[in-house]
C-alpha cells in the first residue's frame, strides 16, 4: 500500500472525532463543519481504494474523501449534541422508500453483475451520496438555516467563476472549474442556477441580498457560457425561461416583470460577444459522436433485454469491451459508457431498475412540486421551485448524458433532494414563528391599553 493511502488513513482518524467534539461543544464550530461540508462537494479531494484508474466506467474504485469526513462529523454531532436532544432526527426522510428501493436493486445487480468489485465501487458512491442526503434533510429546519445554505451556494458559483476565470486566461477552450470535464461543470452550475433565477424573480423584500443574488446568476450563467455545453446551453435558457413563467403565473407583480427586462437588457451586450463562438460550437461539432451514441445505446438495449438484473451497476465499460456485445461498437476509443442514463440503468440494472430508478427522481420532484402547489409565496417555495427546475434540467439532459452516475452529481442531488424534502418542515416552523411574534406583538400592545393604576392622593 502506498504511503499517501496510510496519511489519509491517519488524517481520518485524527479529523473526525476531533471535528466532532468540537462541533458537539461549540455552536459555531458545528455551523463552520456545515458549510465545509456542503461547499466541498464542489471541490472532491478524494482517494480511491482499490484504485483501478484504467477502467473506463463512472467510478474506478472505493471511492473516500474530505466530504465524507464532515458527513460523518455532523452525523456524529447532530447524535450526541445536546443542542440536537429536543429535535427529532428521522433515520427514514421523505421519498426514502424509493431509495431503499433502488438500492436494493442495485444491489440485486452487483449480486449477477460479470465484475463484483466494479458493482462494490458504484454501490459504495450510492452510499456516501445518501448519507450527504440524510444529513441535508434532518439538518434543514427553518429559514436561517435555509438563508445558510444560500450562501453555501453563492460561494460555490464564485469559486467555480474564479476558477472559469482562470482556465480561461490560460487558454483552455472550454472551462471545467473543479470537476473532471466542462459539461459536468454546466450540468453542476446550472442546477443552483436555477435557485437564483427563482430568488432574484421572488424575493421582494428591501435588503441588499437581491444584489447578491443578481450577481450569483450572473457569475453562473456566465460558468456555463464558458463551458460551451451545447446541452446545457440549451438547458440553461429554457429552465430559466421556465423559472420566469412560472413565477409570474404564481404571483404576478410589476417588480418581477421589470427584473425580467432588466435581465433581458443585460443579456444583450453578452449575446453580442459570446454568441459568435456558441454558433462555431454547434456548427463544428464531431458528426461521429452522434453515431457512437446511438452504438451505444443499442448495446444497452440488448444488455436490459439478455438479463433480468442488467449486466451489473457500474459493469457496462467491462460487458462492452470483454464480451460479445463489443460488435455494437466497432471502434474501441468509443467504447466507453452510454450516454442516456436512463438506458444506462436499464443496461446495469435491469428494465426494474430503470423503473425504480425513475420512480425515486419523480417523487423526489414531486415534494417539490406539492410545495409550488401550496401557493405559498415565501422562501421555501422560491427554492422548491429553483430546485425542482434545476433537476428538470439534469433529467432531460441526462437523455444525452451519464450525468448522475458522475460522483459531483450524484452528490450534488442528494443534497439538492435532501434540501427539496425539508422544505415542508421549514415552513411549518416559519408559521410556527409567525404565530409567536404575533401572540408576542398582541400581548405587548394589550400590555400597553391596559389602565395604569392610579397613585393615591397624598394628604
Amino acid at each position: 500500500m502506498e504511503a499517501k493511502y496510510f496519511i489519509f488513513l491517519g488524517a481520518t482518524l485524527v479529523f473526525i472525532p476531533v471535528a466532532s467534539w468540537f462541533g458537539i461543544r461549540y455552536r459555531w464550530a458545528e455551523r463552520a463543519i456545515v458549510a465545509a461540508a456542503f461547499f466541498s462537494t464542489s471541490y472532491l479531494i478524494d482517494i480511491n481504494l482499490v484504485s483501478m484508474e484504467q477502467y473506463r466506467g463512472d467510478t474506478r474504485g472505493f471511492e473516500f474523501g474530505v466530504t465524507d469526513w464532515m458527513i460523518i462529523s455532523l452525523i456524529i454531532i447532530m447524535i450526541r449534541s445536546p443542542r440536537w436532544q429536543n429535535r427529532t432526527l428521522k433515520l427514514f426522510p421523505p421519498n426514502s422508500a424509493p431509495i431503499m428501493m433502488y438500492m436494493g436493486v442495485a444491489l440485486l445487480s452487483a449480486i449477477t453483475a460479470y465484475v463484483g468489485i466494479y458493482s462494490g465501487f458504484g454501490l459504495f458512491k450510492l452510499v456516501r451520496a445518501i448519507a450527504v442526503y440524510w444529513v441535508a434533510y434532518n439538518y434543514l429546519r427553518n429559514e436561517e438555516d435555509l438563508e445558510f445554505f444560500l450562501w453555501i451556494l453563492a460561494a460555490i458559483v464564485f469559486m467555480e467563476f474564479i476558477l472559469t476565470l482562470k482556465q480561461r486566461a490560460t487558454g483552455i477552450y472550454r472551462a471545467q472549474g473543479s470537476t473532471p470535464h466542462s459539461n459536468t461543470l454546466a450540468l453542476y452550475i446550472n442546477m443552483i442556477n436555477m435557485i437564483f433565477m427563482s430568488f432574484v424573480l421572488n424575493d421582494g423584500r428591501k435588503h441588499w441580498r437581491r444584489y447578491v443574488y443578481l450577481a450569483v446568476l450572473g457569475m453562473g450563467t456566465l460558468i456555463v457560457l464558458a463551458t460551451f455545453s451545447r446541452g446545457a446551453l440549451v438547458m440553461m435558457v429554457g429552465c430559466y425561461g421556465l423559472v420566469i413563467a412560472i413565477s409570474l403565473a404564481r404571483t404576478p407583480k410589476a417588480r418581477k416583470f421589470l427584473m425580467v427586462g432588466i435581465m433581458m437588457l443585460a443579456a444583450i451586450p453578452v449575446a453580442a460577444v459570446v454568441l459568435p463562438s456558441i454558433v462555431h460550437r454547434f456548427l463544428t461539432a464531431p458528426v461521429d459522436a452522434e453515431e457512437s451514441r446511438h452504438q451505444a445505446n443499442e448495446a444497452a438495449y440488448a444488455m436490459a433485454n439478455n438479463h433480468i438484473f442488467g449486466v451489473g451497476i457500474n459493469n457496462y465499460s467491462h460487458v462492452i469491451n470483454e464480451t460479445a456485445y463489443s460488435r455494437f461498437i466497432p471502434f474501441e476509443g468509443d467504447r466507453g459508457i452510454v450516454h442516456n442514463i436512463y438506458l444506462l440503468h436499464a443496461c446495469e440494472m435491469g428494465w426494474l431498475g430503470m423503473l425504480v430508478f425513475m420512480v425515486m427522481i419523480g417523487n423526489g420532484m414531486w415534494l417539490g412540486i406539492r410545495q409550488l402547489f401550496s401557493r405559498t409565496d415565501d422562501p421555501p417555495s422560491w427554492m422548491a421551485l429553483g430546485i425542482v427546475i434545476g433537476m428538470l434540467s439534469l433529467w432531460i439532459q441526462s437523455l444525452l448524458e451519464w450525468a448522475f452516475r458522475q460522483t459531483y452529481l450524484t452528490v450534488e442531488y442528494f443534497m439538492l433532494a435532501g434540501f427539496l424534502a425539508a422544505m415542508p418542515r421549514v415552513v411549518a416552523a416559519t408559521r410556527k414563528q409567525k404565530r409567536k411574534r404575533l401572540i408576542a406583538t398582541l400581548l405587548l400592545a394589550q400590555a400597553a391599553q391596559a389602565p395604569r393604576p392610579v397613585a393615591p392622593a397624598s394628604t
